[in-house]
């Protein structure tokens, strides 16, 4: 491989790892699986997941529905508050497929009820704690009201309940993902029951990777939609969801200055490729783990050596006294992201490991790179 330039290096034996596992698990749970694509967003790996009977899935906009769409998805669910203003896009895309949409608001319902060409599907999106969208949990009239406001209109059917347990990302072990994951289940199947008499077939859907990589009792839930797992990254790491030998994204950046006085190199590789996510590491603030090249791919995280900031496209980069010193010019870091899905967004394509570009929704509105 000519490496140039910031490139994303995908493995794609450890990618599909990462599916099976979470195939088998729905599969080994009577689960339906949802994966979430906002993290890969490609037709390429989402051929991996049709591979293993994967049928239905998730997206965070209804750009990413229409490409999907057209690669022969037929049931799609976007996992973000209904927009209204895309009306035209939303019966665009239900002439075609099965359409999931999400709503906690009866407001987005009434605006959007009388513009529906076709049928949609709507889960009411719960908040189990995570603070961002969806209605309380515990506030049983509000889940009723945009229920019963679901029921009323002629085109919408009330699919179920839905919630992303977003603060499973604070987790710092197995036990707090465990603990959240347990809070979680009684939280949405609470929800469910304020409106099990509205419709006998609601679903509860779920859909973190912390807690669907670590729960095993899924009792009570119906589906799962996911979406990191099938990267991971250095964030998964350090909450407990996986094994740095797991991530199956890496970063290859081009070492273009060394600085012998504070010992640090520049890569050319910087916010616009990475993100400007960190984490906190043996007291640092670090925005990646360098691992060593090999001929199968990349090993484990090297000790010491760390991206320790980044510009817009600089990046300095902190190695071991040994790695410092046989470093040179022109040489190519590997770098373990923080957070593979705006890593992912960011860079726009992969590079397998045998020289092949994947696509990526981001790119088709970029040039071809390499």
């Amino acid at each position: 491989m000519n490496i140039t330039k910031p490139t994303l290096l995908i493995d794609e034996r450890k990618c599909k790892a990462n599916i099976d596992r979470m195939v088998s698990k729905a599969k080994g749970r009577g689960l339906k699986l949802r994966p979430h694509f906002k993290t890969h967003q490609s037709l390429k790996v989402g051929e991996w997941f049709k591979e293993k009977g994967v049928e239905a899935i998730t997206v965070s906009s209804l750009g990413m529905a229409k490409y999907f769409a057209g690669a022969g998805w037929n049931e799609i669910t976007v996992a973000f508050p209904l927009n209204i203003l895309q009306a035209e896009l939303i019966n665009e895309l239900a002439a075609d497929v099965k359409l999931n949409l999400l709503v906690d608001n009866v407001e987005a319902i009434n605006a959007i009820k009388d513009r529906l060409t076709h049928p949609v599907s709507l889960f009411i999106e719960i908040d189990t704690g995570a603070g961002r969208t969806g209605v309380r949990f515990d506030n049983a009239s509000e889940i009723q009201e945009v229920a019963k406001a679901i029921k009323s209109a002629e085109k919408l059917s009330l699919k179920g309940v839905y919630t992303h347990a977003g603060h499973s990302y604070k987790a710092r072990s197995e036990e707090d993902i465990l603990n959240i994951f347990k809070l979680t289940k009684s939280r949405i199947a609470s929800a469910k029951e304020y409106i099990a008499d509205l419709s006998a077939d609601l679903e509860i859907c779920m859909g973190d990777t912390p807690t669907c990589s670590v729960g095993e009792d899924f009792s009570g839930i119906d589906a799962i939609s996911p979406g990191n797992f099938v990267f991971y990254d250095v964030m998964q790491v350090f909450i407990g969801s996986c094994q740095s030998a797991d991530i199956a994204v890496a970063m290859v950046c081009p070492v273009v200055s060394i600085n012998k006085q504070t010992r640090e190199v520049c890569i050319y590789g910087g916010a616009v490729q990475f993100s400007k996510d960190n984490e906190e590491w043996n007291d640092k603030v670090i925005f990646g783990l360098i691992v060593q090249q090999d001929s199968k791919g990349w090993g484990e995280p090297v000790e010491g050596c760390y991206v320790k900031s980044l510009s817009q496209e600089h990046g300095i980069v902190r190695l071991s006294p040994k790695m410092f010193d046989e470093v040179k010019v022109g040489d190519l870091l590997t770098i373990l992201p923080i957070h593979s899905c705006l890593t992912a967004e960011a860079m726009g394509s992969y590079l397998t490991l045998n020289g092949e570009f994947v696509d990526h929704y981001a790119q088709k509105n970029r040039d071809w790179p390499g």
